[in-house]
């Protein structure tokens, strides 16, 4: 780890009028680290997303940027340099996929081959393929293709930062999930410093190397997800996480693969699950199918191991 985070917050308050948003705020976010922010409402995670990139200015305190303090930085050229996400997608209703796609290349001045040719890879990398796309406007696309093309914008100059404030809170669940799979398939890609902020705490897990919980406009707990359930430092992040189902969660973040055991002698189980597939997915099979026993397969579906309903007991993380 380098002596220089990625984005650096030291001590930084944001009042507006006599409402305190943001409370004296310390904090280092590391080079390629997905930091999720979560927290109920009026927590002050979105304001502080609006901080890193000058959207709104810094009471007090300091925000340092890949060694810089923003202070010092102009508003724009600063935020051409940050992808910028939103729930609404905030796409230009007027302007085709291409054009929308490509504002901030434009803006900087990148010729029309160049900026072609980034549309062209990054409708690749978001699943939508170009000839389609290209010249729909956004009222031609479902919710889902609409914050693709968003997440799209964000990254077409190629920032170093992702900012991402609730992309998927309006999405139905399953739209959500899948858009959640491609930003982590994206991300083992491109290896952006993505800040995201979210309210709902499964997306949380799922998505972060380093969650950061707050409440009144402070830091209640920056940690990996897995020490976040295994060691919530006060039942404000207890119930955060649901009390009931932090073992849930917790096999959320576990693979088969690391539980399974070797092949036996004896025949194979009739149900399968893909050694990459959570213990929670495993646990819900064995429920709904009242099985005790696994065949853990591979993506071409050869036979791997098994996993036994008591495996999913040993938990490597306690």
């Amino acid at each position: 780890m380098s002596d220089a985070a990625m984005i650096e917050l030291r001590n930084v308050s944001r009042q507006f009028g006599d409402i305190t948003a943001v409370d004296k705020l310390s904090l280092r976010i590391e080079k390629g680290e997905i930091c999720v922010f979560i927290g109920t409402s009026g927590c002050g995670k979105s304001t502080t997303l609006r901080l890193l990139n000058k959207l709104i200015d810094c009471s007090s305190g300091e925000i340092w940027v890949d060694g810089e303090d923003v202070a010092s930085l102009d508003s724009k050229l600063l935020r051409r340099r940050m992808g910028y996400a939103i729930q609404s997608t905030g796409l230009f209703p007027h302007w085709t996929v291409e054009r929308n796609i490509g504002v901030v290349p434009r803006l900087l001045g990148w010729p029309a081959d160049r900026i072609d040719a980034r549309v062209r890879e990054l409708l690749e990398l978001l699943s939508l393929p170009y000839a389609t796309f290209v010249h729909k406007f956004p009222s031609q696309l479902s919710g889902g293709q609409a914050q693709r093309v968003g997440v799209a914008r964000a990254l077409a100059a190629d920032p170093d930062i992702l900012l991402m404030d609730e992309p998927f809170g309006a999405l139905d669940p399953i739209t959500r999930e899948a858009l959640q799979n491609e930003l982590l398939r994206i991300q083992s890609h491109i290896h952006k410093t993505i800040v995201f902020v979210t309210h709902d705490i499964d997306e949380a897990l799922r998505l972060a190397t380093r969650i950061v919980v707050m409440d009144k406009g402070r830091i209640v707990q920056h940690d990996t997800p897995e020490n976040l359930l295994n060691n919530p430092v006060n039942s404000f992040v207890e119930d955060l996480l649901g009390q009931g189902e932090r073992g849930l969660k917790r096999a959320s973040l576990e693979r088969v693969e690391d539980f399974m055991l070797p092949l036996g002698a004896a025949g194979l189980p009739s149900l399968s699950i893909e050694a990459g597939s959570s213990l929670r997915q495993a646990l819900s099979l064995m429920l709904w199918q009242r099985a005790d026993l696994l065949c853990v397969r591979d993506q071409a579906q050869v036979p791997l191991g098994i996993l036994p309903i008591s495996a999913l007991l040993q938990s490597k993380s306690s």
